[in-house]
């Protein structure tokens, strides 16, 4: 049987929820009520999973760091085989996208070989369990408007402001959006 593990932990943004099984990051989530309603979500969302902040102490210095506006590097082993292929193609494709930067989502859609599929771009990031590491904050409308976002625009767009890129930023200066 597959071992899962969970913590939690404040930040600045909220309760920061991460699940792994086996070791490999499966699940990143932000909440903004309190501890008590994250513990319940992990166990009703991942029954017999246990709390283990010591198993995520690098993760959370990294997740630290980051939401300070350090540039990291999340080299953290994840898993996403329990999605469908296409949403893989464009989750690992998503990690190639330098941190500061944004692209569009027809631009992700082209890069996959999939011209055009800017829509099916935008529900497979939709998809994605482990949003931060796999930064799907960093995709955006072609028009330079932010799009949705799993845990909210809000939070969307103040994970990009972190990273240097502000909406105004990318409308006015041709060439940022690819």
């Amino acid at each position: 049987m597959a071992a899962l593990n969970f913590a939690i932990f404040e930040s600045s943004m909220g309760y920061v929820v991460v699940v792994a099984r086996d070791d490999k990051l499966i699940s990143l989530d932000i909440k903004e009520q309190g501890l008590h309603e994250a513990r319940k979500g992990v166990s009703s969302c991942y029954p017999g999973a246990v709390e283990s902040p010591v198993a995520f102490k690098t993760l959370r210095t990294l997740l630290d760091r980051y939401l300070r506006g350090v540039p990291v590097d999340f080299n953290v082993e994840v898993d996403i085989s329990s999605l469908g292929m296409f949403t893989r193609q464009v989750l690992s494709e998503l990690r190639n996208i330098p941190y500061g930067e944004v692209r569009s989502y027809g631009w992700l859609a082209a890069k996959i070989g999939y011209k055009g599929a800017a829509r099916a771009v935008g529900q497979a990031l939709k998809r994605n369990p482990i949003p931060i590491i796999i930064p799907c904050h960093r995709v955006i409308r072609g028009d330079g408007s932010l799009g949705g976002f799993s845990m909210g625009v809000r939070i969307k767009e103040r994970l990009l402001l972190l990273e240097g890129v502000t909406i105004a930023n990318v409308r006015g200066k041709p060439g940022t959006l690819h």
